[in-house]
C-alpha cells in the first residue's frame, strides 16, 4: 500500500485525467463527487465537480494520490473517510480534513490479498474489510488514529462456476441501523453474518443463494427491513426480508437484471436515499437497470437503459438525488443522466466525462 500524497487544499488548482477539459465556474451551482480511480498513471483518489450540467462543464482534482483504492466509505460529517487499496498483502487507510487540508490519519496493513471493500460503523467505531483473493472478513477499531485488528474470519469452500473454485468475500457491511455485520462470498454463495461471543468474532451463514449465482454486493433499505443481494455470475436480484431481532434473511423474490440474452456480470446496487427504487448496473450487456420497490418488498422493473460505455463498475446519485452518474471502467468514460424522483426513470444527458478506470463513485455536499 502506498500513500504518496499526505494533505491537499479544497483550494488547489484542478488537474486534468485522460483528457478532461478543466473549467471554471460557479460553485454554488456546482454538484461534487468523490472518485477512487486506478488509471495508468495517477491512481488516487479525486474529486470531480460538475459545474454544469447543460453546459456539460466538469473539473476533475486528485485529493490523494495512492495505488488503486477501489472502494471508499466517507464519515457523516464528510470529514474523514477509510478506503481500501486492491493490492496484494495489503490494508486500508484513513484520511482527515482539518484547518484546509486532507492528511493522513491511519494505515494498516497485512489484512490479505485484494481488498475490495470497506464499511464504516461510526457508531460503534468498526471498520470492516473484504479481501477478494485471501478468504478473509476483517473487523478493525478504528479510534480516528490508529487502526486496530479486531477479529478476522476466514472463510472456507467454493462453488460450481469456473470463478468458484476458492472463497472470495466481495462485500462486508452493516444494515443502516448499524446492529448487524453481514458478509457477502462470491465464490461460496453465501450471505454471512458475523457477532462478537466471549470477544472472539463469529460467523454464521444469514442466507445461501443458488449455486453458482456469485453473489456480489448487498444493499439495504434505508427504513424497511429489506436487503437486497445483487449476484454477479447469474446476473440476478435477490430481495428478502430482514429479521429485526437476529439479523436473518428470509428470501421473497428472484428476479433477472438483464433485458438481453448477452454475457453479462452484474456490478454495483444501490437504493434511493427515499428508497422507493433500486438501481444496479450489468457489465457487458453494459445497461442501468431500474426497479420499483413495491410495499411488499418486492420489485417491478421499471427501466433499462444504456450506461453509454463499457463494463459499468459501480455509479452513484447526487447528493441532491437529481442526477446518476455511471462509471464505465474499460471505456474511461463516466456517463450522465437525470434521474426523475417521482417515477426512478433516468434520462440520458449525452453528457460524457473523461476519467480512466474509475471503480468508485460517491456523490457528497457542497462545500464539505
Amino acid at each position: 500500500m502506498k500513500t504518496l500524497f499526505n494533505t491537499w487544499k479544497k483550494t488547489s488548482i484542478a488537474l486534468t485525467v485522460t483528457g478532461a477539459i478543466v473549467m471554471q465556474a460557479s460553485a454554488a451551482a456546482a454538484d461534487y463527487f468523490i472518485l477512487g480511480a486506478d488509471p495508468e498513471k495517477n491512481s488516487g483518489v479525486y474529486q470531480l465537480t460538475i459545474d454544469s450540467y447543460a453546459d456539460k462543464k466538469y473539473q476533475i482534482e486528485q485529493l490523494i494520490a495512492t495505488q488503486d483504492p477501489s472502494y471508499i466509505a466517507i464519515s457523516n460529517d464528510y470529514k474523514a473517510l477509510v478506503a481500501v487499496n486492491e493490492e496484494p498483502n495489503s490494508g486500508a487507510f484513513a484520511y482527515s480534513y482539518q484547518a484546509g487540508n486532507w492528511s493522513a490519519a491511519a494505515s494498516i496493513e497485512g489484512l490479505g490479498d485484494y481488498p475490495c471493500h470497506i464499511s464504516w460503523n461510526q457508531n460503534t467505531n468498526l471498520v470492516s474489510v473484504a479481501t477478494y483473493v485471501s478468504p478473509n472478513y476483517s473487523i478493525l477499531d478504528f479510534d480516528g488514529k490508529n487502526f486496530s485488528l479486531s477479529g478476522q474470519i476466514i472463510n472456507s469452500g467454493k462453488g460450481p462456476h469456473e470463478r468458484q473454485d476458492a472463497p472470495h468475500p466481495h462485500w462486508m457491511g452493516w444494515s443502516p441501523e448499524g446492529k448487524f455485520l453481514y458478509g457477502v462470498d462470491l465464490g461460496t454463495d453465501s450471505i454471512f453474518q458475523f457477532s462478537p461471543k466471549n470477544g472472539v468474532w463469529m460467523s454464521t451463514v444469514a442466507a445461501k443463494l443458488q449455486a453458482g449465482d456469485g453473489p456480489r454486493h448487498l444493499a439495504f433499505h434505508p427504513t424497511k427491513n429489506y436487503a437486497y443481494v445483487l449476484n454477479e455470475l447469474s446476473n440476478t436480484l435477490v430481495a428478502y426480508q430482514q429479521s429485526g431481532v437476529d439479523g436473518s434473511l428470509t428470501q421473497i423474490q428472484r428476479i433477472n437484471t438483464l433485458s438481453t440474452d448477452k454475457k453479462s456480470q452484474a456490478a454495483a446496487i444501490r437504493l434511493s436515499a427515499d428508497g422507493k427504487f433500486i438501481y444496479l448496473t450489468n457489465r457487458g450487456e453494459n445497461s442501468i437497470a431500474v426497479f420499483k420497490v413495491l410495499t411488499s418488498g418486492k420489485v417491478e422493473l421499471v427501466q433499462h437503459i444504456s450506461t453509454n460505455g463499457n463494463w459499468p463498475r459501480d455509479f452513484n446519485f447526487s447528493y441532491d438525488q437529481a442526477h446518476l452518474l455511471v462509471a464505465n471502467r474499460l471505456s474511461n468514460n463516466i456517463a450522465v443522466y437525470s434521474r426523475d424522483k417521482n417515477t426512478g426513470k433516468l434520462t440520458d444527458l449525452g453528457f460524457e466525462i473523461k476519467a480512466e478506470n474509475v471503480k468508485f463513485v460517491q456523490g457528497v455536499p457542497a462545500g464539505y
